[in-house]
């Protein structure tokens, strides 16, 4: 009865105590159990059928969580993952278009990776966006458009490229009924009642604004170019989007290291009550600081439960559980557009140094580079030391922009998440641990 059953290699366990929690990546189920059934479990481990024999009940509850798997269906498991994350990429009936108008910046963050020069988008370049966003929403068989600003700061190019552009790309997606949507990465100085009115009538739905910990420390790092702080002007502002807008998603990221992370907590009395739920936290660590240290779960667990218990909302990012892409820039259906036309599948890039993937030409298509079928058709996790690893299910691997150098498997395992997620899993479970359940969806626990 046994001999097509195996130990799944997608289990993981953390022992605390005398008690034992388990989960298998596929089926994301977390589960406790003593200490005795755990060792009886790795008594039998290459003998289930002595299990069954010894314990039916219990064998039959570790079918049932996963951890006794079907061989066949934990050998199929990596195709089936590579068959729908090609069925993703290719299928997806949005576009997602992201523009930077600007490089250009009204603040000098010491840590942003961007070429902070004065140059904006061109009239030209315009032209060839509009042309660009008809031909999407009325040639490809699309259910829904999403335009997203970034840069630099894209607010510095309101008057003639964000608004403009947004009017254009509503206007034609009501024509061809395709349902509109709209975001932006602002550092929030700018935006006031105009633009809130504005931000209605386009439906633009998405934000995310950066702090840098508490006032004190943040108006060192993000000031204006006449040395003037910004901490208390992006909070008003916030509050007023919040207020007046009512997005659907806001996201207030905020920055730190390992110096200022404790000052963060600070931030919470900022914010009215009233308003807290509707504000979603992001806590990032500077990607310069995390050489020096990097904070553990537990400090960042801890920090984001005290912002939950205030009434905000908490994102996490580091397991990827419910899709086969990593990355939004692994789908298809979407693109990056450069002041200068130039075109990116990658916003996290300093614009200026980087190769582009493509050109949008002057009647409005992208150009792309033969180097960009060989990064969507792979998926990062096709590969030996991803095939093999227990953690696939949660993590499909690492983006294309960090293995774009590696070949062959070379120094793949530096851009692994593994620690990352061990991190993160032993913090899950350990707070699973703590409420006394006998089970409940690992998607639960990621706070």
């Amino acid at each position: 009865m046994t001999d097509h059953y195996s130990f799944s290699k997608f289990n993981y366990f953390k022992v605390i105590g005398k008690t034992v929690i388990g989960v298998n990546f596929v089926d994301k189920l977390l589960f406790a159990i003593d200490l005795e059934k755990y060792n009886l479990l790795l008594n039998y481990k290459s003998n289930l059928e002595g299990l069954r024999k010894e314990n039916q009940v219990f064998y039959s509850t570790m079918v049932k969580l996963g951890i006794i798997k079907s061989t066949e269906l934990d050998r199929a498991f990596y195709e089936d993952a590579l068959l729908k994350r090609r069925l993703t990429v290719f299928r997806d009936p949005s576009y997602r278009l992201t523009i930077n108008p600007t490089l250009n910046c009204n603040f000098s963050c010491w840590y942003c990776y961007e070429t902070h020069n004065k140059k904006y988008m061109s009239n030209e370049v315009k032209q060839r966006i509009l042309k660009l966003i008809d031909n999407i929403v009325s040639k490809q068989d699309i259910q829904y458009f999403e335009l997203d600003w970034f840069g630099g700061e894209p607010l510095l190019c309101y008057k003639n490229m964000v608004q403009p552009i947004s009017e254009f790309t509503k206007s034609v997606c009501e024509e061809k009924k395709v349902l509109f949507i709209s975001g932006i990465t602002t550092n929030g100085y700018l935006i006031n009642t105009e633009m809130i009115d504005f931000f209605k009538k386009v439906n633009m739905q998405s934000f995310q604004i950066t702090l840098d910990g508490s006032k004190d420390i943040h108006d060192t790092i993000r000031y204006t170019h006449s040395n003037k702080g910004s901490y208390d002007r992006i909070v008003h502002n916030i509050i007023l989007l919040t207020r007046e807008l009512k997005p659907q998603n806001l996201s207030l990221r905020i920055n730190y290291t390992s110096k200022s992370f404790s000052s963060i907590g600070c931030i919470i009395d900022s914010f009215p009550k009233d308003i807290r739920a509707n504000i979603k936290v992001l806590l990032q660590q500077v990607w310069q600081d995390k050489e020096s240290k990097r904070l553990t779960m537990r400090e960042i667990g801890d920090l984001q439960f005290k912002f939950k218990e205030a009434g905000f909302q908490i994102e996490r990012e580091i397991l990827h559980c419910s899709t086969e892409t990593s990355c939004y820039a692994d789908n298809f259906n979407q693109s990056v557009i450069n002041y200068d036309g130039r075109v990116f599948k990658c916003t996290a890039l300093n614009f200026e140094k980087t190769q582009e993937d493509g050109i949008l030409t002057d009647d409005g298509n992208i150009l792309w580079g033969n180097s960009l079928a060989h990064k969507i058709i792979h998926a990062t996790f096709e590969n030996e030391y991803c095939k093999e690893c227990r953690f696939l299910p949660i993590c499909y691997g690492p983006c294309h922009k960090k293995t774009t150098y590696v070949a062959d498997g070379d120094d793949f395992e530096k851009y692994c998440f593994k620690e990352g997620i061990k991190d993160t899993l032993d913090y899950i479970m350990t707070e699973f641990e703590k409420t006394g359940q006998a089970l409940a969806p690992l998607l639960d626990f990621r706070i």
